[in-house]
């Protein structure tokens, strides 16, 4: 019982649609929302994580420990570098970077407030000769 070669094409050509919709079914189901996990690349925030590790425990003390500023100045520039670059690719680290920022900002607002008030308590106890 074998196919005839019009019914071969008609049989491919039915699959062919099929087999497209179990390609993308499969790729649906292993799509992960939560870029925290792979980030935009598999194991992105994985790796971005453990070299901020290696750089903050190993390399940033040995600079300390040589006492040299501007090799220690370089490891802090690059640390701040890949903790921007992981709070842009993983949200799970981004939204603790907007967490810091206002929490800065709130520190930044306070910090006027206790200027002013020092400014004017200034003015009160020097009956004004102090701008």
């Amino acid at each position: 019982m074998s196919l005839r070669p019009e019914h071969a094409r008609a049989t491919i050509r039915s699959l062919i649609p099929a087999l497209l919709v179990l390609l993308l079914a499969g790729a649906a189901t292993a799509y992960d929302p939560d870029a925290s996990v792979h980030g935009n690349y598999r194991g992105q925030c994985r790796r971005l994580t453990k070299q901020l590790a290696y750089y903050e425990k190993t390399i940033l003390p040995m600079a300390i420990q040589r006492g040299d500023v501007a090799w220690e100045d370089a490891t802090n520039d690059q640390i701040k570098r890949l903790w921007h670059k992981r709070a842009d690719l993983c949200p799970k680290y981004g939204k603790e970077r907007a967490r810091l920022q206002r929490l800065a900002d709130r520190i930044r607002a306070f910090n006027k407030m206790v200027a002013r008030a020092g400014r004017a308590a200034a003015r009160y106890f020097t009956a004004g000769a102090v701008p």
